[in-house]
C-alpha cells in the first residue's frame, strides 16, 4: 500500500493539477502463495492461543486485588471511623466489592471452560 501523500495548502490551484490526481500504477503485487498464507495463519493462530492463555490468568489478578481492596475499605469505613455518614461509606464500598467480586466470577468462569474444553 502506497503512502498517503501530504496535503499542501498554500493555495486551492495546486490541488486541482493532473499531478495529484495521478494514482500510482506501480503498487506491489500481492502474493498469491498459499504456503506462505498458510504457515502465516497457523503461525498467527499459535501466537494468538499463547497470549491469550497467559492473558487470562493475567485477568484475575487485577479484579481480586480490588476486591479485597474495597472490602478491607468497607470494613474500615464501618467499624474504624466515626463519620456520622460511615454506614453510607461502607454500603458503597461493599457495594463495588460485590461488583468487582462478580467480575472476578465471570472471568474465572471463563477460565474453567476453556481449561474443560482443552
Amino acid at each position: 500500500m502506497p503512502k498517503a501523500r501530504r496535503n499542501n495548502k498554500k493555495g486551492t490551484a495546486h490541488r486541482n493539477t493532473a499531478s495529484t490526481t495521478q494514482r500510482r500504477t506501480t503498487d506491489a503485487p500481492a502474493s498469491t502463495t498459499t504456503d506462505r498464507q498458510t504457515v502465516h495463519t497457523t503461525r498467527a493462530a499459535r501466537r494468538i492461543e499463547q497470549t491469550s492463555r497467559v492473558s487470562s490468568y493475567q485477568a484475575l489478578i487485577m479484579p481480586g486485588m480490588v476486591t479485597l481492596g474495597c472490602l478491607g475499605l468497607a470494613i474500615s469505613f464501618s467499624f474504624f471511623t466515626t463519620d456520622p455518614n460511615r454506614y453510607l461509606y461502607g454500603g458503597i464500598a461493599a457495594l463495588m466489592a460485590l461488583m468487582w467480586a462478580y467480575s472476578f466470577w465471570l472471568r474465572l468462569r471463563k477460565i474453567q471452560s476453556g481449561q474443560k474444553q482443552q
